[in-house]
């Protein structure tokens, strides 16, 4: 269950705040009670949305893409999708997912 009081904003700091609710509730709660919870969840969205947009951007200007995009736009964005999952993939496993 999302608590109503902490001000949560995008979906990797929803994911993170899930993660940490179903398997770290003590973390959780003790970040909850010492009023880092909501810092510490802007910091992974804004990591994890930098890291993505970031990939993205190289992606885009790479030339594999560069070429799938003259040759076949529809390729070229079934690409483009693949490399936005593989980005959020490794967000996902680099911050987002991770105990400690």
């Amino acid at each position: 269950m999302i608590d109503n009081k902490i001000n949560v904003q995008g979906k990797y700091a929803m994911q993170r705040m899930e993660v940490l609710e179903n398997h770290a509730p003590d973390i959780y709660n003790a970040m909850l009670e010492n009023g880092s919870l909501e810092e510490h969840l802007e910091s992974i969205q804004n990591m994890a949305e930098k890291y993505v947009d970031n990939y993205i951007d190289r992606y885009t200007h790479s030339d594999e893409y560069l070429n799938a995009e003259k040759k076949d736009p529809f390729e070229a964005m079934r690409m483009l999708n693949m490399a936005i999952l593989e980005a959020e993939d490794s967000a996902y496993r680099m911050w987002i997912a991770g105990i400690s």
